[in-house]
């Protein structure tokens, strides 16, 4: 067993530092926000979280959240429930008809419960400590590297010049981790970044119904040529709603203001329904979402040993497709199945994470920026034109025509949503299944959007 510092005490540091206290390993868990989380209940109104952009923005956790949760820490799903957690089917009422309907179960909440639950049960747990308001200056190094020419981490050094030592030390601290800079400051070969801005800017909040009913909305995003609208349930009734745009769009601008912003919400489809809802949080905007991708592996040999990066910090994207805490939990269990295998030779374990971080998840992150890409384009054009221009990408061509049957085909549905959600496999491997195939003819029209025209929305946003 090891002595291991996390660093982040978010949704995916918390996740890991229980994944590897239940392997028996003693955990340190380093985090900068120095509050203490209030119980589940309170979180929302009593907790702020500076170093958390997303904390009060729409928020929502796939369905294989659950399902690997269930099998790694099922007490969190159980204080998860206790807490109030919302839990619906994807398919709703038509959940009996769909094959092992069980694969598309969500259980969900905004993100202050989340944290407070997982924070809860990491305190609870043996060999579990936190550590708040601990800010982290960089990483201690060993006098005698594992491999020659490569730093090997003993441990982290705070900004208050404490030195907390460790066998191997995780960092779980978000997109805009400081762990290249850390390495740097070793004198480490430069990690291999990749940056984007993804282009999106949110206006978005939380409502909830006034009468105590659970607002029913379809959960993800649907695109009405230059916007979209985001729409994710959440618990106690509530749901995380957004108008997506893109960050140039110099017109939309006015959606930072309330009437505006309930003006355009009632013309898109689905938020009709939500107008007369009571805003439960204040009307905020969000752009600079950078899709982040970072590899510590450079010409066959880790940057550094003693040190490894999950969730977040190998890799974040804009939250339009709702998986970063999914595939963040999901690359957190992979680490541990790495650490248990490779836990006495730290040069063989951050090459083994790196290989199954290449082959499992970063298509993944290449396939949410290649969405990202068109669907900027698609608004874009949109900006200019009552309808988006064919993107000349015949995979993104036929992810649009597909996407189009959805709701009036059960077996594309199924299809769709078990990639979608379900993390399965990606929208590129699902085009390749000749099931799908064959429900594309080659001549097949790309569909229209609904909603109002863009003459139609500056006229609402200008009111």
């Amino acid at each position: 067993m090891a002595d291991i510092v996390v660093c982040g005490a978010g949704a995916c540091g918390l996740v890991t530092a229980m994944l590897l206290a239940k392997d028996g390993h003693d955990v340190v868990v380093l985090e900068r926000d120095p509050m203490e989380p209030p119980a589940p209940a309170d979180a929302w109104d009593a907790w702020e979280r500076r170093g958390v952009t997303q904390f009060r923005l729409a928020h929502f956790l796939m369905p294989r959240w659950r399902h690997e949760m269930a099998d790694a820490l099922p007490e969190v799903l159980d204080a998860f429930a206790a807490a109030g957690a919302y839990e619906v089917n994807f398919f709703g009422p038509f959940r009996e008809v769909v094959p092992s309907p069980e694969r598309f179960d969500v259980m969900t909440a905004r993100r202050p419960i989340l944290d407070a639950v997982l924070s809860a049960v990491a305190a609870g747990m043996p060999g579990i400590e936190i550590r708040r308001g601990v800010a982290i200056a960089g990483l201690e190094v060993a006098a005698t590297p594992v491999a020659p020419g490569i730093p090997h981490a003993t441990g982290v050094r705070t900004e208050a010049g404490d030195v907390v030592p460790a066998d191997l030390v995780v960092a779980s601290t978000g997109r805009r981790s400081p762990l290249t800079r850390w390495l740097a400051d070793l004198g480490a070969k430069p990690a291999h970044e990749e940056k984007e801005d993804s282009g999106f800017v949110y206006y978005g909040r939380y409502l909830r119904s006034r009468d105590g009913s659970q607002l029913v909305v379809r959960p993800g995003l649907a695109d009405f040529g230059s916007v979209g609208l985001l729409a994710l349930p959440a618990d106690d009734g509530t749901c995380g709603i957004g108008i997506i745009g893109t960050s140039d769009d110099a017109s939309l601008r006015p959606l930072r203001e309330e009437d505006a912003w309930w003006r355009v919400l009632a013309a898109l489809p689905g938020g009709e329904a939500l107008v007369g809802s009571e805003p439960i949080s204040p009307l905020v905007s969000m752009a600079g979402i950078e899709d982040c991708y970072r590899r510590f592996v450079v010409d066959g040999m880790p940057v550094a040993t003693g040190v490894v990066a999950v969730a977040d910090a190998w890799a974040a994207t804009n939250p339009t497709l709702g998986r970063g805490i999914t595939l963040g939990t999901m690359h957190a269990i992979a680490f541990r199945d790495v650490v248990r295998e490779h836990l006495d030779d730290p040069l063989t374990l951050s090459l083994a994470l790196d290989e199954v971080t290449e082959r499992v998840f970063t298509p993944w992150y290449r396939s949410t920026v290649w969405q990202d890409r068109h669907k900027l384009h698609a608004y874009a054009a949109a900006v200019h034109h009552d309808a988006p221009a064919p993107s000349g990408d015949e995979r993104w061509d036929q992810l649009v025509r597909f996407m189009s049957l959805l709701g009036s085909d059960l077996e594309a549905s199924v299809l769709f949503v078990d990639c979608a959600a379900f993390l399965s496999r990606t929208p590129e491997e699902l085009l390749a299944d000749p099931v799908v195939q064959a429900k594309l003819p080659a001549d097949a029209p790309l569909p229209k959007h609904a909603g109002p025209t863009r003459a139609q929305l500056l006229d609402l946003v200008a009111g």
